[in-house]
Parts: C-alpha cells; structure tokens; sequence
C-alpha cells in the first residue's frame, strides 16, 4: 500500500507543476516580454519534482512539458527557448555544480548557454526558419547580433543566481509545507 501512495504523489506532484508549466508557456504568448520569461519560469517549476523524486522524473516532466509546449503553444520561438535549453538547464545546473572549481564551473554554464543559444537561433534561422526571427535578425546586423548575445550571456548569469536562490527558497520554506500536505 505505502508504494502506491508513493507513485499516487509522485504523479500527483508532477502532473500538479506540469500543469502549472504548460499553463505559463500557454500564457506566455500574451506579453512579448514573456518570450523569455515563461520559459525560465515552467523550467524552474520542474525542479521540486526532480528535488522530490529524482531527477530522472525531471527530465521526464521536462520531455512532456516541451512536447506539449511545441504542439500546442503558438509562439514557438518561445517553445524552442523552453526545449532547446531554459527548460533543463534548471536541472543540468545541479550537475554542473558538483564539480570542484567555481571558474570550471561558469566556463562550462557558459559553454552549454552559447551552445545551445547558438544552436537554436540557428535551426530557426537556417533549417526550420519562423519568418518573423528571420526578419529581426536581417534587420539588426552582425555588430548587433553580437551585442545581443552578448546581453543574453549576462542575462543568463543572473538567472543562475536566480535560479540558484529560488531552489534554496524551495527547499529552505516551501518543501516542508509541500510534503506536509500529502
């Protein structure tokens, strides 16, 4: 019985923040702002399930969440931001961070942000292109395109600071409370 009631939370946990994510990435599409906003926000969400019941069931929750996002959300630039990297990142971060150097450490977050950046903006632009994102970047330039990764790399470190403080918060007020009320 014990086991049951495990996999009856664990399910009920998941599906409560997957809803919880795909309603944001739903809702995204409202603000232009929220491009980016509501994917960092449902990746972040995913992380009490991975806290809770590992992260193999994260990255399951993040796989549904991002199927989900890119069939039925209509802003997909937003849905490819969410897959290609603000929607595991929370949970890769983890893994990034058990290595010993603090600078080993930022040079590989780095690494995996431009890396996965890169290689996004490029299926969009050259292999699958959305109109739109191809447009914007014709008319800003290489000097700007530069510039605007640029941006986005001191955007992403304070994320991870974010991000960073968010797990803590979870797990310092949030989890008790979570876990008491199954």
């Amino acid at each position: 019985m014990q086991k049951r009631s495990s996999e009856s939370r664990k399910i009920a946990l998941s599906g409560v923040f997957g809803s919880l994510a795909a309603v944001l990435m739903l809702m995204g599409g409202i603000l232009p702002l929220a491009t980016y906003v509501a994917p960092a926000l449902a990746g972040i969400l995913i992380v009490p399930v991975a806290i809770e019941f590992g992260i193999k069931t994260g990255y399951v929750l993040y796989a549904a969440i991002g199927l989900l996002s890119l069939f039925v959300v209509p802003d997909k630039e937003m849905s490819l931001i969410f897959v290609f990297f603000l929607g595991f990142y929370p949970l890769l971060k983890a893994s990034i961070e058990r290595m010993r150097s603090r600078a080993a450490q930022w040079a590989v977050k780095l690494a995996v942000f431009n890396a996965c950046i890169v290689g996004m903006y490029g299926i969009i632009l050259f292999l699958f292109p959305i109109g739109a994102v191809v447009e914007e970047f014709e008319s800003m330039g290489i000097p700007f395109t530069g510039l605007l990764l640029l941006m986005g790399n001191v955007t992403f470190v304070i994320y991870d600071v974010a991000v960073a403080r968010i797990i803590g918060l979870y797990c310092a007020r949030f989890r008790a409370r979570l876990m008491k009320m199954h």
